[in-house]
């Protein structure tokens, strides 16, 4: 397991940020406890008496992590170390995390969400009175990119759980379908800790509707609320208010659209981010809108191809056009494959793969298929010599993009500068065949043949700063997809500076392969 709504986070004054709501109702949630107390611990290092044989004993103890430690796998499974941020500005780990670019090659986005969820260390000059900034922006980020399961389990494995993770927690409880199970976690809370939106809206949720009513007319009294969101509780609460229109998406917060959708005036997904696209995928929602839902979260990398792929297989196409030629294409492919009939199999294929280039899904539906179509290619019945010029084309594109079958790919490799140097940096040769000049493809070559340090224009930030590299290096690739061949170099050269040769090789070959436009 992209999004179109800006994250509203302060880097330069450190404030925790704010969730995905539009409205301030959280606002005086985003306190952050301090540190544990670590009085009377000088020296890690403690010298206790001498074992049996006169050996000093020498114990370290474990400290609890700090929230912005907090991770779901250690640094080096994503190969990086875990003083990643070194001593570079808080605030600029702050906007470089918020700032992370979602409209970029899928290799990338993998490389961003490996380092939103590993468990690095604090930038060291992050004060004790910022804790928990860092983290935040994680969660913040992850959320704005729909990757509302693993915003949760980070937001789990948190050591404490601070006023700013509970709200946050809410958001996605409320995403996800799941106010009843966000309600009675917050059940005992103090008010600040969710905000008086939730509370009303918890204590309407459990029949309390007295004590809704009561504290709304306090906290509109007391100026609490804002206009917009006490007219949209107010009519949550079944009173008359012939003033009220439903407030525009843009301004909508997940308790506002969560609201709308109770009393049956439900906002669609497809106008609102990402992460507001799990609610079609519960079994409420008709075939149409979880196709379009999966394949929203397929694009933005939190959704395996597999799941997909099971959607599209579901039934028979009820129209045409859009997501219904997909869903006709995929169960064409599929069919000619069970049947091995090699002129069937081409002639899938030039159908399908149009549709999933134009969607951008190239790489989820080389995910879907390379496996099989290696297998067929293989062993038989589907002949590769029997494949017309288009479809060994399409075979060589599914089989490099899924690094599948990489054998037969070097066979079909058509015969051209930048086929051949995708191929090989597939296969991970270290001798690149050479490419025309003045092309991405080139671009690409100086990147794997000059180090970073060799390259005139490239930044030189102090080796303390590798996320700031690594910052950088993936906003460097976002431009590289859209055909900037500069950045593709700076971008792919960051990457191999940090020892990311593997991540650089994968995305190389998808700038080679993929088309965006932005």
């Amino acid at each position: 397991m992209a999004i179109a709504f800006a994250l509203p986070l302060d880097a330069q004054s450190l404030q925790a940020g704010r969730p995905l709501n539009a409205i301030d109702w959280l606002e005086d949630a985003m306190s952050h406890p301090l540190p544990p107390d670590m009085t009377g611990i000088d020296d890690p290092d403690i010298q206790t008496a001498p074992d049996e044989d006169g050996t000093a004993i020498s114990v370290t103890p474990l400290l609890p992590p700090t929230l912005d430690q907090v991770g779901l796998f250690v640094p080096e499974r994503a190969g990086l170390p875990r003083e990643l941020w070194g001593d570079a500005a808080v605030a600029e780990v702050l906007a470089g995390i918020s700032a992370l670019p979602v409209d970029t090659v899928p290799s990338a986005l993998q490389l961003e969400y490996r380092l939103l969820l590993a468990e690095f260390a604090s930038p060291v000059q992050l004060q004790p009175e910022t804790q928990g900034t860092v983290l935040n922006a994680r969660v913040d980020k992850l959320m704005a990119m729909g990757a509302l399961e693993q915003a949760t389990q980070l937001i789990d494995a948190a050591p404490v759980r601070t006023a700013a993770l509970n709200a946050r927690a809410f958001d996605i409880a409320l995403l996800l379908g799941e106010e009843d199970r966000a309600c009675a976690s917050m059940s005992g809370q103090i008010t600040t800790d969710f905000g008086h939106g939730a509370q009303i809206f918890c204590l309407a949720r459990r029949g309390d509707w007295q004590a809704a009513y009561m504290m709304l007319n306090a906290t509109k009294s007391l100026g609490l609320l804002e206009a917009s969101e006490a007219a949209l509780l107010l009519r949550f609460l079944e009173e008359e208010d012939a003033t009220f229109t439903p407030p525009p998406p843009a301004e909508l917060s997940p308790l506002g659209w969560r609201i709308l959708e109770a009393l049956g005036d439900p906002v669609p997904t497809a106008s609102l981010p990402v992460a507001y696209a799990y609610a079609d995928l519960r079994g409420t929602s008709g075939w149409r809108a979880q196709l379009d839902a999966a394949e929203r979260l397929t694009r933005a990398g939190v959704m395996q191809p597999n799941r997909l792929l099971g959607l599209y297989a579901q039934r028979r196409p009820a129209a045409s056009g859009g997501v219904w030629e997909r869903v006709r294409a995929v169960q064409a492919l599929d069919h000619a494959l069970a049947i091995g009939d090699s002129a069937a199999v081409s002639q899938a294929l030039a159908t399908a793969w149009p549709q999933f280039v134009s969607v951008e899904l190239e790489v989820a539906f080389a995910q879907m298929f390379a496996e099989i179509l290696a297998e067929a290619l293989a062993d038989g019945p589907v002949q590769p010599d029997a494949l017309d010029g288009a479809a060994r084309g399409i075979v060589w594109h599914i089989l490099l993009l899924a690094q599948t079958g990489l054998d037969l790919a070097i066979q079909m490799t058509p015969n051209s500068g930048a086929a051949q140097l995708a191929t090989a940096l597939a296969t991970g040769e270290t001798d690149l065949p050479p490419v025309s000049n003045a092309s991405m493809a080139a671009a690409i070559a100086q990147a794997f043949t000059s180090p970073m340090a060799q390259a005139d224009d490239a930044p030189q930030p102090p080796a303390s700063s590798g996320g700031i590299i690594l910052l950088d290096a993936l906003n460097n690739i976002a431009h590289a997809a859209i055909g900037d061949p500069r950045a593709a170099r700076l971008g792919l050269q960051g990457l191999l500076s940090l020892g990311l040769d593997d991540a650089a090789r994968r995305i190389a070959v998808e700038l080679l392969l993929l088309e965006r436009r932005g």
